[in-house]
């Protein structure tokens, strides 16, 4: 049982959705049991995207927004399975509602309850691949909630924990976890192996390859997760339960935007080694405020036109080796 879950950039127009369809195909041919969760199709802007649904309703209340945006999951799950039956291979598009996904909490940050199975097993043993909407959740009282922005993988590795998959793949436009983000710095190096802990650290300092929920519960239930890219087909990042000893000091670097001059720098360091590595790092940027927000991360202002450089310097180590 092999989870594959593809991005917006993923499912965003034809030839997108043929790597995808090659990446399922693939599964098939290995002898693997594949279940894909979607998201909706591109950025805002893009007519099926979340946020062009939502500037479709300003100032609707937190139950009605999540309907509306769950529409973008609902077309590119049926797009998508359109696709797989027209290539030859048997699919059926599901809702949180069919797919059993059980949620509970705020309509627009809802936690994953139960998943009721039996559909999706009963789907998968006459050969027909489920291609499930994700970001979705059904409440007590049956209304739609949705789990968060990036909330589609968290659809992912939810199921592979309750279908006791093999892996959950999330496939993206970036080939794995990078130590910072490549569209800042494109020499930053991918990281081929992350411990659970680690990865949770990095998406809840703003790391966005995988939403933060989605590796809380990767670590709670033991589900071991790949990173990828939809559009090669490089390992990516392997998200796993033990520290390995391969994995450097640093875990990563996110970057947020504060205003328009300003971002924050945050460097995410392996547990018990960032002090003496971030005071290094600090002195060669010549920043004089360390302030630690959380065990061994440290977070620091810096003039939006200096990032790069900044993270250039602190990478240099890294890169190449």
């Amino acid at each position: 049982m092999i989870i594959l879950k593809f991005g917006g950039t993923s499912v965003a127009d034809e030839n997108s959705r043929e790597f995808a369809i090659k990446k399922i195909r693939r599964e098939r041919e290995k002898g693997n049991t594949p279940v894909v969760v979607v998201s909706a199709m591109g950025r805002r802007g893009a007519p099926y995207a979340t946020d062009t649904f939502l500037d479709l309703v300003p100032g609707a209340d937190a139950e009605m927004s999540a309907l509306i945006v769950s529409c973008g999951e609902i077309i590119s799950a049926c797009i998508v399975a359109n696709c797989l039956n027209e290539k030859g291979i048997p699919a059926k598009a599901l809702t949180a509602y069919t797919a059993g996904i059980m949620s509970s909490g705020p309509h627009d940050a809802a936690q994953p309850g139960t998943i009721q199975t039996a559909n999706l097993e009963a789907l998968i043993k006459t050969g027909i691949v489920p291609v499930v909407t994700g970001f979705q959740g059904v409440q007590p009282d049956s209304s739609m909630a949705t789990l968060g922005r990036g909330g589609s993988d968290t659809t992912a590795v939810a199921l592979g924990a309750a279908l006791h998959a093999e892996y959950v793949d999330i496939f993206t436009d970036v080939p794995g976890v990078a130590m910072a983000d490549p569209r800042i710095v494109p020499e930053a190096p991918f990281i081929p192996y992350l411990d659970y802990q680690s990865m949770v650290r990095l998406s809840s300092q703003g790391s966005k390859v995988l939403q933060d929920l989605s590796a809380k519960i990767a670590m709670e239930k033991n589900v071991r997760v790949r990173i990828r890219s939809t559009f090669d087909d490089s390992p990516g990042t392997v998200i796993g339960p033990d520290r390995r000893a391969d994995q450097t000091d640093l875990v990563g670097i996110t970057v947020k935007d504060k205003d328009a001059d300003t971002s924050l720098v945050t460097l995410v360091f392996m547990t018990g080694k960032g002090e003496t590595v971030a005071d290094k790092a600090l002195e060669q940027l010549n920043v004089k405020t360390n302030s630690f927000c959380a065990p061994d991360t440290v977070a620091f202002d810096l003039p939006r036109t200096k990032v790069k450089d900044a993270l250039k310097t602190i990478l240099t180590p890294y890169i190449n080796v």
